[in-house]
């Protein structure tokens, strides 16, 4: 078990010098031991107690690994991005090669994070290859900024779900939908933290069928769309690059749309330590969930445009339910609400899928932090009984109920990617960075040194036009990074200025 030291004084050392007490509860076997040096004195702060904070239990397989990242990656983002991927570049042809290109990208970004999560298969994903590569102080400002990014994801996937879910019973016009669908979202929220804290393969068994739930109803909709084929429909699908917008600046905005339904590739990194063999499932899994991903979008939305037009698809806000009502409208009243209700509701179980899979990675961060000693002791205590990370779950559930309330889901959106594209561009450096710094070290997956060099020059492109296009608010965020400069030297780097009354409380809570 990691260890992670406790500055406290002891009234009594002399008493329990050289002996380990051990208490048991629900948290796990908690050790803890005097530890004294040469130059100590009783009653001194150099009497230590170290607090032994459990590893997690390695359960996940390869195809559970595979469905936390395709569940994660298949939420929102296939419902509502079409439309606006099809306003910027104008016709079917150009942006089936923006979602292919997204995808390409996407899968570059995923090979880096393969070879990384090979050489490092710990909790905490790319904050253990930041450490790995550029230290302490940088691997905390990367944590840092994900317990933001991570909160205000899960917020916006929660805020998808209750919008979806509530047009089966209420007209958006309805003058306190807005307030009910955030209620709805923190419901969402406490739900999902409670599934993953009952453990770690209820949440993956739940993912899991909201996930098959989920392809049930994308393989419906390429069904209607082959038999819309077979009616002789074939006006859309037949319409090419026609009406294709050549302003090359409208594609940049295209491709982050198309990215941002991409994203969730690098979570399965983050619960490497509970995969089982990770040194080959990560990189497998990573590999496997790109490609299942990047074909079913294209063919969702090959799907999407037999069915409906370019100026049908710029004009609606459910895509699937739109495209379910154009076929079964000629089957009368009835056959319309089957297509509203099963396309609603399944599109509000796709991003239920989607939130409890971001859930149950993202809350092993403040975990890893706590093991590697970077954040208080509290958030690495582990559930005897569901081994999970309670403390970590809990405190990623109380920060997503926070952004709920204030939110704007497209500025949360906006403000997730323009702060994930920062670390991630470091991450792909990290992979060329260590080819050097640690030649020697095995690879079990080794990628060519120009998936990385495209990967890096893509972040780079991304974060750069956010600061161009919204220089204050981009600004924002990075002075908000880098507040992590002085709450490391002041709290990690400084034990006894400010880690010392944590540990306390965690030593109490457990007692």
């Amino acid at each position: 078990m990691k260890k992670l030291t406790v500055i406290e004084p002891i009234a009594n050392p002399n008493a329990v010098t050289n002996s380990t007490l051990e208490r048991k509860g629900s948290y796990g076997s908690i050790n803890t031991e005097t530890e004294g040096n040469k130059n100590a004195t009783p009653g001194s702060s150099s009497t230590c107690v170290a607090i032994a904070v459990p590893e997690l239990e390695k359960t996940l397989t390869l195809f559970h690994t595979v469905s936390i990242a395709v569940g994660q990656i298949i939420g929102s983002g296939i419902f509502i991005s079409p439309n606006v991927i099809i306003k910027g570049v104008g016709s079917m042809g150009l942006s089936l090669i923006i979602w292919t290109l997204g995808g390409l990208l996407s899968m570059c970004g995923a090979l880096c994070f393969g070879e990384l999560g090979a050489i490092c298969p710990k909790a905490g994903g790319e904050y253990q290859y930041i450490k790995m590569t550029y230290g302490r102080m940088a691997s905390f400002a990367n944590l840092w900024i994900l317990l933001i990014v991570n909160s205000m994801a899960v917020a916006v996937i929660s805020l998808t779900f209750s919008t979806y879910l509530l047009s089966l019973f209420l007209d958006p016009s309805y003058s306190h939908f807005e307030t009910i669908k955030k209620v709805v979202a923190a419901v969402a929220i406490l739900t999902v933290v409670s599934i993953c804290m009952y453990g770690t393969k209820a949440g993956v068994w739940v993912q899991n069928g909201f996930t098959i739930t989920k392809f049930m109803a994308l393989l419906f909709l390429v069904f209607l769309a082959i038999a819309y084929l077979c009616q002789g429909h074939t006006e859309n699908i037949t319409a090419g690059f026609h009406g294709s917008n050549m302003d090359v600046s409208e594609w940049s905005g295209a491709l982050l749309t198309s990215l941002w339904a991409y994203n969730g590739w690098n979570h399965i990194s983050i619960v490497a330590s509970e995969v089982k063999n990770p040194e080959k499932n990560v990189p497998r899994a990573l590999v496997m969930s790109m490609v299942v991903v990047t074909c079913t979008y294209i063919i969702i939305n090959l799907a999407y445009h037999t069915l409906l037009s370019p100026l049908e698809l710029v004009r609606s806000e459910s895509i699937a339910v739109h495209a379910g009502e154009i076929f079964f409208a000629q089957y009368g009243e009835g056959a319309l609400i089957f297509a509203r209700y099963f396309f609603a509701s399944s599109v509000a179980a796709s991003t239920f899928g989607a939130l409890l899979s971001i859930t149950l990675s993202s809350s092993r961060l403040p975990y890893a932090g706590a093991v590697e000693g970077m954040m208080p002791t509290l958030f690495g205590l582990v559930s005897k009984r569901s081994k999970t990370p309670v403390t970590s779950l809990a405190f990623l559930g109380s920060c997503s109920f926070v952004c709920v309330w204030p939110s704007n889901i497209g500025d949360l959106i906006q403000y997730v990617g323009f702060l994930s594209w920062i670390f991630w561009g470091l991450c792909f450096v990290a992979v060329i960075v260590l080819r050097y710094k640690l030649p020697d070290i095995p690879r079990p997956f080794k990628i060519p040194l120009v998936v990385p060099v495209v990967a890096a020059l893509t972040s780079l492109y991304l974060v750069g036009g956010s600061l161009y296009a919204n220089p204050l608010i981009s600004g924002v965020w990075v002075l908000a990074g880098l507040l992590a400069v002085p709450v490391y030297y002041g709290y990690v780097d400084n034990e006894k200025m400010c880690q010392r009354w944590m540990d306390k409380l965690t030593n109490k809570l457990l007692h």
